[in-house]
């Protein structure tokens, strides 16, 4: 979806297009206000709005009800759509990490697995490990992805950059699982995980 503030970046094309300030009248409540702020304050206000589907005169309006008499009401608003961002950062936090990407590998009815840049399994679910020894006669039962060698036949880094493209679904890639000297060889489809700061997939083993 396009936020308010992407709407504002390429309406203003600029670097700077934040700091730009803008005067506005609104109304608010009975009144009409004149107040100035920067872009993406407005940007903010208007993102506010858009949620809770009021105007930007009602969300000024709540936040002026809550000012104390003689507060800067500009100041408040600035607080207000950075208090807005914050919280949403944190709900992406919470939406996201190593755990969310646990839950969502353990989740899976299927063999699924989780795999960042140094092809290290961050995560695995019980029908991954069924999925080995399945196939590896020699892997004891109660075996787990310790010693699991998994390799792409794709560049992990050329995966992630056609994963991030805009539009992108599913990559539909093949796969090679290495225990000592036995293989594995397969397919399976690659989702980004849901991580900040780090590059990985979730891929889902398609049955051959």
């Amino acid at each position: 979806a396009v936020t308010a503030m992407d709407k504002a970046v390429e309406t203003h094309g600029e670097e700077d297009w934040a700091f730009q300030p803008r005067f506005r009248v609104l109304r608010v409540g009975a009144a009409r206000r004149g107040i100035r702020l920067e872009e993406i304050f407005w940007s903010s206000l208007q993102e506010i709005a858009d949620e809770k589907d009021c105007s930007v005169g009602d969300v000024i309006e709540a936040c002026e009800n809550r000012l104390e008499q003689g507060s800067n009401l500009t100041s408040a608003l600035r607080v207000e759509t950075v208090s807005h961002l914050q919280g949403e950062l944190d709900l992406m936090r919470a939406r996201t990490g190593r755990q969310a990407v646990r839950n969502m590998v353990m989740a899976c009815p299927s063999p699924c697995f989780a795999l960042a840049g140094d092809r290290q399994l961050m995560a695995h679910n019980p029908p991954f490990i069924a999925f080995v020894q399945s196939r590896l006669s020699s892997l004891p039962s109660d075996a787990t992805a310790r010693g699991v060698r998994l390799s792409l036949d794709i560049q992990f880094s050329e995966l992630i950059e056609k994963l991030k493209m805009k539009g992108s679904g599913p990559a539909m890639v093949g796969f090679v699982i290495g225990v000592d000297r036995q293989l594995i060889r397969g397919r399976l489809n690659a989702i980004l995980a849901p991580l900040a700061g780090l590059d990985a997939i979730v891929g889902f083993i398609l049955p051959n």
